[in-house]
């Protein structure tokens, strides 16, 4: 089944249509609105805000939805489920890009956070957001795709790992550093061991289970990964988007931790340059230490471009957004 992730807003509005639309991740007619059309969702979008007078707070809604490596899924398919998808919200206007450029096939449903209909703020509980999961598990049950589940061979622990993963991803979208992301954990009732002289994070739940993060099978809580994703300013900063997109690739069943490394390679990649077309210029602020970017250096082990170093460590999408002057 396909993995639902509702994604923060971390970028401005006209943004993240750059972003799900650019051409290297898709193509035209992997693009489609709902209630919109893509080519002016931005100004539509506008329009609905203005026409109700709800121009303040959260702009849009950002929702991804994976699906496995192992499905024989093209992505028409793949693309034509978003669309059903899509329906699950009515009366709001939704972007529906599919994306072709990682290893597994995904959806990214931009939705305007304004219902044009009735000009009501979308807002949802924890039972509605698990409601909307469901919904996307009963599609691709229709079309046939496989089932996704954490690796364990004890079910009492698969789904103490869902769980613990559900609040992990919830936490990690909404914290800016290290500090915000055990805080929240541990208001849930999750300790977070996470210290310089041990080699992996270790999470205990509640019930007093513990599991390390290379157990989890999801390379976006390894250590090393974290720590660079939280040194770049996490939730705030510009990497928050493919850090969010990136699937951890399925592990033959003969394997008890995680042994894949793309997440970390793309991070590598990505503060290694800075693509043409990257969809803003940032500000040369000094908001990591020299100090900090050799550290960062050290875990991806290769250097890291200046002028990249700067575009995803800068705040100034998340200033930009909340009218923070410079």
């Amino acid at each position: 089944m396909a993995i639902v992730k509702f994604v923060p807003a971390g970028s401005p509005l006209n943004n993240i249509f750059d972003y799900v639309m650019r051409d290297e991740a898709t193509e035209d007619k992997l693009i489609s609105g709902v209630n919109c059309s893509p080519e002016s969702a931005l100004d539509e979008f506008r329009f609905v805000k203005r026409r109700f007078h709800k121009e303040d707070g959260r702009s849009y809604y950002h929702i991804v939805q994976s699906f496995s490596p192992g499905d024989d899924l093209t992505p028409e398919t793949a693309h034509e489920i978003g669309l059903k998808f899509a329906e699950y919200f009515p009366g709001f206007q939704i972007v529906v890009a599919t994306h072709v450029n990682t290893n597994a096939i995904h959806n990214h449903l931009i939705m305007n956070s304004v219902n044009y209909e009735n000009g009501k703020m979308f807002h949802q509980s924890r039972n509605e957001m698990l409601q909307a999961k469901e919904y996307s598990n009963q599609l691709c049950r229709e079309y046939g795709l496989s089932v996704t589940e954490v690796k364990t061979k004890n079910p009492r622990h698969a789904k103490r790992k869902r769980d613990l993963l559900q609040v992990a991803e919830y936490a990690l979208g909404h914290s800016a550093t290290k500090e915000e992301f055990i805080e929240y954990m541990r208001y849930h009732g999750y300790d977070v061991q996470w210290e310089d002289r041990y080699k992996y994070i270790t999470f205990t739940s509640p019930e007093g289970w513990k599991v390390r993060d290379n157990k989890l099978f999801d390379e976006r809580f390894l250590k090393d990964n974290l720590e660079i994703y939280f040194a770049l300013g996490g939730c705030d900063s510009a990497i928050i988007d493919p850090y969010f997109d990136y699937v951890t690739p399925n592990h033959p069943d003969c394997y008890t931790m995680t042994y894949s490394d793309g997440l970390i390679n793309l991070l590598g990649d990505l503060l290694s340059t800075v693509p043409d077309d990257y969809y803003y210029q940032p500000q040369y602020i000094d908001e990591m230490s020299t100090a900090e970017k050799e550290r960062i250096e050290k875990i991806l082990g290769r250097r890291i471009c200046n002028e990249a170093f700067y575009t995803y460590c800068t705040r100034e999408d998340y200033e930009r957004e909340q009218g923070i002057s410079m």
